[in-house]
């Protein structure tokens, strides 16, 4: 049975899927207003894997990445270069998928950008108006917490605590001064940058963050998701305010069946993040001579709610777990006994289904492939099982 961490109740119990095969998953993509780096390589590395072991298990998945073009930092960046929101999402998504294609992640069925999505938008801001949980002012309009009354459920906190939080780099400022209530979160506002100015009943302006992902989620996927993620940084107030929006205009609850947050990469004890500047890049460890599979063995020997903090010798390490998995599968001999390696096999299955551990996962990939140096497994059963379970994290032999 196939468990998860459950952020709300903080604890794990099974994963509740669809009444069929289908797994929509939705998760939160970048906002292209610089060069990706390693740590938003972790999340998507452990989507992908997610994604790879519910294919593996007979699921089929509706895998969706937004990319927000529409964004403060968008527009400051397209400033700066003196050139369009298009060609600096273009230019900056472009680079983000070389680097996860050449650690072998999969690409998401879609990557929805914000600006297609700005009439839906629009109707849905309308409708949270007219059900008296949104409110205009001065051309922006808010919704209103207090309309929800379970604000601050997926983070575990009253309304009280949560105004006592920092602010972090993924709380957008917003116009305190306009608002009924510090909590009230911003749904659209004026803008005078062309390419992000849309006509709308308030204001010729654009969305807010968090009303783009709603959106997005209902109009593609529909009034629930199956699994909803991102960094650990977004439980709050991003998909905090996504639940509020979303369950207020569909009335239907839960918003998402399995949330999944990924804890962050750390250098020198702080995040890394765009903002403090603190990035190392895919692409500069494999021009350092690091593969594909030794990256995502390292970003993967972490569980995904533990956080990392980078290290290049211990990412070092696993080009010796590299070699040693490319010398199993070229091994030939081994004992008769077929069902050896059956064992393995169910162990790593044990090791996904209890909240995706890949950390045990690879734990059983490094045993089967000693065993297989070692002589001890038929290799005509266990080569194509190592080549099958490495597979499932995006390992490739």
């Amino acid at each position: 049975m196939l468990k998860v961490y459950d952020p709300i109740i903080r604890q794990i119990r099974p994963f509740e899927f669809e009444k069929n095969t289908l797994i929509n998953m939705y998760v939160c993509g970048v906002t292209p207003y610089d060069v990706g780096h390693l740590g938003h390589a972790l999340t998507y590395v452990f989507f992908d894997t997610v994604r790879r072991y519910l294919e593996f298990c007979g699921y089929e998945i509706h895998h969706i990445q937004n990319i927000t073009d529409i964004d403060d930092g968008m527009i400051k960046k397209a400033k700066e270069n003196k050139i369009s929101i298009a060609e600096l999402t273009e230019m900056n998504h472009n680079i983000y998928l070389n680097e996860m294609d050449s650690l072998n992640v999969l690409r998401p069925d879609k990557f929805p950008l914000s600006s297609e999505f700005i009439a839906q938008i629009i109707t849905q801001i309308e409708q949270l108006i007219k059900l008296d949980t949104a409110y205009v002012a001065n051309g922006h309009v808010f919704f209103d917490h207090t309309k929800f009354s379970n604000f601050g459920h997926l983070i575990n906190k009253n309304t009280e605590d949560l105004r006592q939080l920092e602010r972090t780099d993924t709380m957008p400022e917003e116009p305190e001064h306009l608002k009924r209530d510090k909590l009230d979160f911003l749904l659209w506002q004026p803008e005078i940058f062309q390419e992000a100015s849309f006509e709308s009943p308030w204001s010729y302006g654009r969305p807010g963050w968090h009303i783009e992902c709603s959106t997005m989620v209902n109009e593609i996927i529909g009034d629930q998701v199956t699994i909803h993620g991102g960094g650990y940084d977004l439980i709050f107030p991003h998909h905090e305010c996504e639940v509020a929006q979303s369950q207020s205009f569909t009335g239907i609850a839960p918003y998402c069946k399995n949330w999944m947050h990924v804890s962050s990469l750390n250098i020198d004890g702080k995040k890394m993040s765009k903002s403090l500047g603190n990035l190392i890049r895919v692409s500069d460890l494999i021009e350092k001579g690091f593969s594909s599979n030794t990256i995502r063995m390292y970003l993967l020997s972490n569980h995904y709610r533990s956080g990392i903090e980078f290290n290049e010798e211990i990412l070092h390490s696993f080009s010796l777990k590299n070699d040693l998995l490319i010398k199993a599968v070229n091994e030939v001999g081994g004992p008769p006994d077929q069902l050896a390696v059956q064992p393995f096999r169910n162990s790593f299955m044990d090791a996904m289904d209890e909240d995706f551990d890949t950390v045990s996962a690879l734990e059983v990939i490094f045993e089967i492939t000693d065993k297989i140096l070692a002589g001890e497994l038929e290799h005509k059963t266990a080569i194509p099982t190592l080549r099958e379970l490495s597979n499932v994290l995006g390992i490739t032999i």
